[in-house]
């Protein structure tokens, strides 16, 4: 029950002039509803632009390159320059995109890094799919050019000492390197006590020559 009724508008000079027509209730709520209509279809068609115009890029290796340069920044957005890095990066025509990684340490939870780079990936709007395979880096010694062959790829040294005998050195040094091992991590051991040594008492090596062959 509701009407467009009429008023009179006056002119700059205070005059009557042409009626303007007065919208209420139902038609009020219909215009308005049209106005936000109209806006949705505006950025619906704007996103729906940017989507084709990524997607028409597929077909070209510029538009790929365009691509590529969009997936690695996404990437690094989730990626620790400290623990791993992209090494190379490659948008296919069906909107593929190969990632393989190169982690610097395999004491870390690599499936887990691998999922977050995925997920980034996937997370773009003209990507299809993701293929994400890693690999692991051989770290540089930590004597740098003047290691010996047998620490050229040890890439750090953690030492456990103390002033004082019987506090523990041995027992934390063990369950370090157990930890850094369950994490993936490959972790050499040494007693350097050589008046007592505790080594032989906290961990039980399994039989075989000393010492191991190479590759062992």
């Amino acid at each position: 029950n509701h009407s467009c009724s009429t008023v009179d508008s006056l002119t700059p000079s205070g005059r009557s002039g042409d009626p303007e027509p007065v919208c209420t209730g139902r038609q009020h709520k219909h215009t308005m509803h049209m106005g936000l209509h109209h806006l949705h279809n505006h950025a619906t068609m704007r996103i729906g632009t940017s989507f084709v115009r990524r997607r028409c890029a597929l077909a070209t290796a510029r538009g790929r390159a365009r691509l590529e340069e969009e997936a690695l920044a996404a990437l690094n957005g989730v990626l620790d320059p400290a623990l791993a890095r992209c090494k190379r990066l490659a948008v296919q025509p069906d909107a593929t995109v190969a990632v393989k990684l190169e982690f610097r340490s395999g004491a870390m939870r690599r499936g887990a890094v691998e999922a977050a780079a995925a997920a980034a990936i996937e997370a773009l709007p003209w990507a299809r799919r993701s293929s994400v395979e890693s690999t692991l880096s051989r770290p540089r010694s930590f004597m740098g050019s003047n290691a010996p062959p047998s620490l050229r790829h040890v890439g750090a040294l953690v030492g456990i000492s103390s002033c004082k005998g019987g506090v523990g050195k041995s027992t934390v040094a063990v369950n370090l390197a157990y930890a850094l091992a369950t994490q993936g991590g490959r972790v050499g051991l040494l007693d350097a006590d050589v008046h007592g040594p505790s080594l032989p008492s906290l961990v039980r090596l399994a039989p075989r020559p000393f010492p191991p062959p190479p590759g062992a």
